[in-house]
């Protein structure tokens, strides 16, 4: 079992309502700006770290896929604009957002709001006959790592850390990274190797966001069930029209609780959880992120700390 071994497939459908106005105009919020990078740079650079090599993107429609090849295409043009003027910050930067050749991304269209479940059932019977499990990434959770750590795992991102250990596991079971939550009735919480959708009563306080790996046996059920509801067929495991993947999950981990619990990557107290899922969310990140994740955060932090103290000082007065 090597990370060559997994398809990671990152959920980019959704309309992404909750980020309006940032994301009004664009396919996903994937999309939107991320230190000096995007979104789904930083996405794609995780996936990359933890040795991913096949990517599968789902999305709305062609005009999203157009969108996410253009994030990703080569610019030499650009590059020698760049160079021939000496800008050379800004063509290290470009650079570093092409995907390296190795690496092979598809897209999956999801024309209508199905569910996480249908997406990762679609994308699991295109790769059946590759012996691949599937990676599930919400883009819109961030965690980033503290490269300073003395500590090389708190180092190493939180992605890399995920597959890692389930190639411990020798690719078998399911395996979901994890952060403690005030109030479990509003998550997905992980408790005693099962996933419980936002528990009025729960033992455990890990909520499940960002990634997720299934066993085999999680993905035929979801390819069965999302094969059956495209054909308007009865399905179980539907939530208000959309087929989710606790249903699946935890009827694989009924079927063989020795190795189908779920197994938790828990956050580390030296990383920094982002949620780019809301509007509110993500003006923090973006605010974070430019002080800490731009190529340019030196230049921002000094233009930006004057004007905090004066605004600190208004209030202060008022």
């Amino acid at each position: 079992m090597t990370p060559e071994n997994l398809e990671f497939v990152v959920l980019a459908a959704g309309k992404s309502t909750r980020n309006y106005p940032h994301s009004k105009g664009i396919p996903h919020k994937s999309l939107v700006p991320f230190g000096s990078r995007k979104v789904i740079d930083f996405i794609m650079k995780q996936i990359i770290l933890a040795g991913g090599k096949h990517i599968t993107i789902v999305v709305a429609d062609n005009s999203a896929v157009d969108a996410f090849k253009q994030c990703f295409s080569r610019e030499p043009e650009i590059e020698e604009k760049f160079e021939s003027k000496g800008k050379y910050k800004s063509l290290e930067l470009l650079q570093s957002l092409y995907i390296p050749e190795d690496v092979e991304i598809r897209y999956q269209i999801q024309e209508k709001p199905r569910g996480t479940g249908h997406a990762v059932g679609r994308v699991y019977n295109e790769i059946r006959n590759t012996g691949r499990n599937i990676v599930m990434i919400w883009p819109d959770d961030i965690v980033l790592c503290d490269k300073k750590s003395s500590d090389e795992y708190k180092r190493t991102p939180i992605y890399k850390r995920a597959v890692d250990e389930y190639i411990k596991m020798g690719g078998k079971g399911n395996l979901g990274i994890t952060r403690p939550v005030d109030d479990p009735s509003r998550w997905g919480i992980i408790d005693e190797g099962y996933f419980k959708e936002k528990p009025k009563d729960s033992k455990s306080n890990q909520a499940a966001f960002g990634l997720f790996i299934f066993d085999k046996a999680v993905c035929e059920k979801l390819y069965q069930s999302s094969k059956a509801m495209d054909e308007g067929k009865a399905v179980e495991g539907i939530v208000g029209g959309e087929l989710a993947f606790a249903d699946a999950l935890n009827k694989t981990v009924d079927e063989d609780p020795s190795t189908q619990k779920i197994h938790t990557i828990p956050m580390q107290d030296t990383d920094t959880y982002l949620d780019c899922g809301s509007i509110e969310g993500y003006e923090k990140a973006l605010l974070y992120t430019l002080l800490t994740e731009s190529e340019f955060e030196d230049e921002n932090l000094e233009f930006i700390k004057p004007i905090i103290d004066k605004l600190w000082e208004q209030k202060k007065n008022k």
